[in-house]
């Protein structure tokens, strides 16, 4: 899972949502941080579908699964078992 984390910050990192020096827990929220917006999101999304390999359903495009660190983590995690 850590695997996961990295490529999540690099891909935050990389497009400029947020830089090096920003400090983030795993579970702060990112949209309360100011780092992704819905637009973001929908980017992030499509980069999670490609380098993972898998579809994201509808139901699971919750707050919960979306909004931190751990839940992008633990989300990809379960599609991709």
């Amino acid at each position: 899972m850590d695997e996961i984390k990295q490529d999540i910050i690099g891909f935050l990192q990389n497009n400029s949502f947020m830089d090096s020096n920003t400090q983030l827990e795993d579970d702060d929220s990112l949209t309360m941080n100011g780092i992704i917006d819905s637009i973001g999101l929908i980017e992030f999304l499509d980069f999670i579908s490609e380098k993972y390999s898998i579809d994201i359903p509808e139901d699971m495009l919750t707050p919960e699964n979306f909004d931190s660190i751990n839940g992008i983590a633990n989300t990809i995690q379960k599609l991709i078992k």
